[in-house]
């Protein structure tokens, strides 16, 4: 029987995501907290790129890192890699700071 990566429930009829490892309620969970974080990293990378000035450059990138490091905690917390791309997103930024 599979186990939940996050909860650790089992049984004949719980379900266990192929992809995450997760049960139902664990990846829904998941996913929720983690379409939050992605959609605040992208309003910052915008906002990033469409900055002129270089303090507003700066602060908008620590945001992108900011939110990339507790995405990569919500990654940790349920027993999940993170992907390289927010791995390299993240060093992309950082270098920007």
């Amino acid at each position: 029987m599979t186990r939940c990566k996050k909860c650790g429930k089992t049984g004949l009829f719980h379900r266990i995501e192929k992809d995450t490892g997760l049960c139902l309620s664990c990846n829904e969970d998941f996913a929720r907290e983690g379409k939050d974080l992605t959609e605040k990293i992208v309003r910052a990378k915008k906002s990033a790129a469409e900055a002129k000035e270089p303090a507003s450059i700066r602060e908008k990138s620590k945001e992108v890192g900011r939110y990339g490091s507790y995405l990569i905690e919500l990654h940790k917390r349920y027993n999940l890699e993170p992907s390289q791309e927010l791995l390299d997103l993240i060093e992309t930024y950082e270098d920007k700071r």
